[in-house]
This record gives C-alpha cells, structure tokens and sequence, in this order.
C-alpha cells in the first residue's frame, strides 16, 4: 500500500475540524469555483515564481498572472474577474518595483518535497506517511540560506499586530525549515515576504456629457439646470431633493492607475519583509506534534471518526458547511458545486 502524504494543509483540516478533513482529503472533494482568497495567492504565487525564475521580469511575470485568469467560471461575473486579474496583476508588478534595488538572491524556487515523516523518538520513519508541501523558496543572504515564504494577505502589517506575533508559533515555516534542511539546504531561518491585498475598491464614476458636464437628473429623469437663466447644468446629486448624479463603474484601467497610485503613495503598507528565527527546538517540537497528528489521522480513518467541530470559527467559512447542515451523504457521485480530486494536493504539483 502506497504512504499517503501528509501537508501542513491537511493537518491544518483535521485540527479544525474532522469532517473538513473528511470532506477535502478522504472523499477528495473541492469547491469547483475556488474562493477568491485561494485564487489571487495562487495566481499571485505564479507571478511571483516567475520573477524569481526570470531575473525580475515584471513583464513576464504579469503575464503568467494574466493566463491564471485566462478562463472566467461562468458563475463569476466578468467585471469582477477582470478586476480581480488586474488587482493581482498590479501587485505583482509593484512587488518587482518595490524590491528592485533589494533583490533576492534566489537558490531556488517553488520547489516540492516528499520527505520521511519519522518518530521523533526513534527516529524510524513512518510505514504510512510521507511529509509533504512546497517551499516558495530558497534564499541567500550573504553567508546565510533562508527559507523564503510569500503569502498574500489582508492582515494589518503594523510591527506590533498580531500577525507578526503569530508567525513566533506558527508551524507551518518550521516544517519548510526543516523540509529545506532534509533537501541538502543549510537554511538558518525563514524570510517572510507579505504583500497585502487592496482594501480600496474600484469607485463610481460620473458620466459625461459631450461638453464633459456632468448628468444630475431629476425624480423624472429630466437634466437639472442650476438657473433659467444661465442654463447651466447642476453637477452635483441631492438625494434630498430626488437628484441623482449619473454614475459608471470604473473600467479595468481606471482602477489599475487607482491602485497604483496607491501602492506608490504607501509601498510599506503593501509590502513588507521580516525575518523570522527558527531553532532547533521549534523543529523538535513541531517533529512530536505531526507525529502526533498523524496517529490521530489514522486512527480517525480506521474507526470513520469524522465527528464535526461547529462554531464560528470552523463553520463561516467553510465550503463544506453546507453540505453538514443539509445532513448529506456521500456516496462516490458527483455533487453539485464540487469535484472530486484524483491528486488531492494539487497545489504541489
């Protein structure tokens, strides 16, 4: 029987919840829309593999982002998917802009790893699973190799939040640690590269007339005229007297020039570079806990434990919520708004 791999992902599953385990890596079932979230990071992820790969290319890098969004989900409405690409487009090349006098001397990039999942008591590895994911990169810094990792994200940046604290204990950069170590690279400790998502969005835009006038009509939709007498048209709404200012939304363009704009004005709000230490202890200690993990995984299987965790926090966002809710049953058959995955992990490739 063939080992079953183990990420941090499907680790990250169980602890939630069993039945999001159950749902994603048993039964192999994914939403067949991926959540917006999950897009923009891969195709963020390509862009930005791309640039490393090509030496700073932004063009080529843009362009790799551009062909992630290359074909629109029917359920997604094409505004949105060309605002999205272009929100992602623009990161990626004011990333190459921000870091072009403090490049990365790339090792390597997007690189996969299947390696022993060993008791970290005997160190004997596990007749059943492998130790698996994909490091970002790898980087070096003077004498020094690091683990790089890249993640797009909304969280606030600011030197003291709680994002920062979290990455002290997070154990996802200390299994890449120790993965990069078993692949022959003498890393010392983890360089986290954050680049932030917009919180502007693309705005209203007023329609003109063919002198370049603004439209405000009335209740009746008839052209509001400040005076009789110089017949001027009005430029502004009033919703208080029924007067609407004629809107479009912004065009794809419109809303690149917005946000690079905004991303030129604060670039240390949108991306930031910090390096986090890993010692020999957080290794040891993550190595007791996906052991751990793993035996619970079995063990969970081997009995059909897949019992749910329902609060706010396993239950708001998950893709699987309404399939619990509605009580339904797995038999093997399509499902609507799902397919079922041959690899369930693809995103190592």
């Amino acid at each position: 029987m063939p080992k079953e791999l183990l990420t941090h992902s499907r680790m990250q599953a169980f602890k939630l919840c069993r039945k999001k385990h159950q749902w994603s890596y048993i039964h192999g079932l994914r939403k067949e829309v991926d959540a917006k979230a999950l897009r923009m990071g891969s195709a963020g992820h390509e862009g930005l593999d791309i640039l490393k790969k090509s030496g700073g290319d932004a063009e080529a890098a843009v362009h790799a982002v551009e062909k992630m969004y290359a074909k629109r989900p029917e359920a997604i409405p094409e505004y949105d998917w060309l605002i999205e690409a272009e929100t992602v487009s623009c990161l990626v090349a004011a990333y190459a802009w921000r870091w072009r006098e403090q490049p990365l001397e790339i090792v390597s990039s997007e690189e996969s790893f299947y390696i022993p999942l060993r008791n970290p008591a005997t160190g004997a590895s596990s007749r059943n699973w492998w130790l698996g994911g994909k490091i970002d990169g790898i980087v070096q810094d003077g004498n020094r190799k690091l683990v790089l990792e890249h993640k797009f994200i909304s969280d606030d940046l600011d030197p003291n939040s709680d994002y920062w604290r979290r990455l002290i204990i997070d154990s996802q950069i200390t299994i890449y640690t120790h993965a990069s170590r078993e692949l022959g690279h003498d890393t010392s400790g983890v360089l986290y590269d954050l680049i932030r998502k917009p919180t502007i969005r693309p705005s209203q835009v007023a329609l003109l007339d063919d002198d370049g006038l603004k439209i405000v009509l009335d209740s009746d939709g008839e052209r509001v005229m400040l005076s009789t007498t110089h017949n001027k048209p009005r430029q502004t709404g009033d919703k208080a007297k029924g007067f609407t200012l004629l809107t479009r939304p912004m065009n794809v363009d419109e809303w690149s020039s917005k946000l690079m704009c905004d991303i030129e004005l604060r670039p240390d709000w949108y991306f930031q570079r910090r390096e986090v230490a890993r010692l020999d202890d957080d290794i040891a200690e993550m190595q007791r806990e996906v052991w751990e993990i793993q035996k619970a995984i079995t063990d969970a299987t081997n009995k059909d434990a897949h019992y749910k965790t329902v609060n706010l926090g396993s239950c708001s966002y998950c893709e699987f919520f309404g399939l619990c809710s509605s009580h339904v049953k797995y038999d093997g058959r399509p499902m609507e708004g799902f397919v079922q995955l041959e690899n369930v992990h693809p995103e190592l490739g």
